[in-house]
């Protein structure tokens, strides 16, 4: 096969595998950084996060070293494009891997093909990609809510709803003034128990409660469209599925600001949200002020949080994209998106339907605001 898209079609090496030549592989020995390079855009531009292959952030070129990064990402991929084929899945990008990428991405500009005289249908390709509904203002709106409501609240219920999402423990309610910890490393040790991750979300961006985003009026299987689709790669599997969230569609998909996002990902803006209010608040109350917690309620802490849960979760995946909206809203608030470009780009901001396809947008904010959902 011929390499059709703009970020693969560049290399020789991958041209000769695309021919059936020999597949690149994981380091060592290593192989030609420049195919790798392209082999590592192509699986970042289909929204797998990459951070140690792009050591100068996401805009940068990566490092085209076949580390167990970008092995991890390729071994990913496969399993997704081959779901029934274990054996496709060896972190090797061979023929059929290679495709399967290539099939995915934009393809490279070239000279306007010659009229056809016969109408054929559009092949897949990024004009058919369109990302799900603006939420840009619904966000900003119940993020806005989520900071007056906290204002609202007593001191204890200040410190328990802090203690939910940053003391991640089940029964860190417990945890009041004449129960703290006396030093960080005692709270540090009850974060290797069991943790507590549903303390905290915006509803219409959980991935459980997702389904608004694959069904009519924002997706509808019988038109296809018109927004979110793509759609899943497995419309009959449970609110979990990964299918939900395969990067080779626009499911699961929202705009905020004119960027596409998978609706988990804008989500941990409501934690940066979240955790400012109980930054601000450890830093106003001279009650707290001498206890570990001044240092537990801080971006800092809620960094290491969203590191330590991406490694070692159910569902291990990358942090960077999770920290970086959570630092943008932390530091500039309801109105903030990251400086990263959104992680489905392929997916053209073209919907013209908007947050309100939900209906009445509400939040989760444990013990005080606990809601009702799916369990994770």
């Amino acid at each position: 096969m011929a390499l059709q898209s703009a970020i693969l079609s560049v290399s020789a090496r991958l041209r000769a595998v695309a021919a059936g030549g020999t597949p690149v592989r994981p380091a060592p020995p290593h192989d030609d950084p420049e195919a790798v390079r392209c082999i590592q855009k192509a699986l970042a531009a289909l929204g797998f996060p990459m951070p140690r292959s792009f050591p100068n952030g996401p805009l940068a070129e990566p490092d085209g070293k076949y580390g167990s990064e970008t092995q991890g990402a390729v071994i990913t991929f496969q399993r997704r494009v081959f779901p029934s084929n274990r054996r496709e899945w060896d972190g090797v990008v061979g023929k059929k891997t290679l495709e399967k990428l290539d099939a995915l991405l934009p393809r490279a500009q070239g000279p306007p093909p010659r009229p056809n005289p016969a109408p054929t249908p559009p092949l897949p390709g990024p004009s058919n990609f369109i990302c799900g509904p603006d939420v840009t203002e619904q966000v900003a709106q119940i993020w806005s809510r989520i900071q007056s409501d906290f204002r609202a609240l007593s001191f204890i219920q200040k410190v328990t709803a802090c203690n939910t999402i940053l003391i991640p423990l089940k029964g860190a309610d417990s945890l009041l003034p004449g129960g703290i910890p006396t030093n960080i490393e005692e709270l540090k040790q009850k974060l290797r128990n069991i943790a507590d991750i549903d303390g905290w979300d915006v509803i219409p961006l959980f991935q459980g409660a997702s389904g608004w985003l694959r069904r009519s009026p924002v997706f509808d299987p019988a038109r296809n469209g018109p927004c979110a689709t793509p759609s899943s790669s497995n419309p009959g599997g449970g609110p979990f599925d990964a299918g939900h969230e395969d990067p080779a569609t626009c499911s699961n998909s929202v705009q905020v600001q004119g960027q596409c996002w998978l609706n988990g990902s804008v989500n941990y803006g409501t934690f940066g949200i979240m955790v400012r209010a109980c930054s601000d608040f450890a830093a106003d109350d001279v009650r707290l002020r001498l206890t570990p917690l001044r240092q537990v309620y801080s971006l800092e802490w809620a960094r290491m949080l969203i590191r330590a849960y991406k490694r070692f979760g159910n569902n291990p995946e990358g942090a960077a994209i999770p920290v970086a909206w959570t630092e943008a809203t932390f530091n500039g608030g309801p109105r903030a998106i990251p400086s990263i470009p959104g992680n489905r780009p392929r997916c053209r901001c073209t919907c013209n339907c908007t947050g309100d396809a939900f209906g009445a947008w509400d939040y989760i904010w444990k013990p005080h605001r606990p809601g009702g959902r799916p369990t994770r």
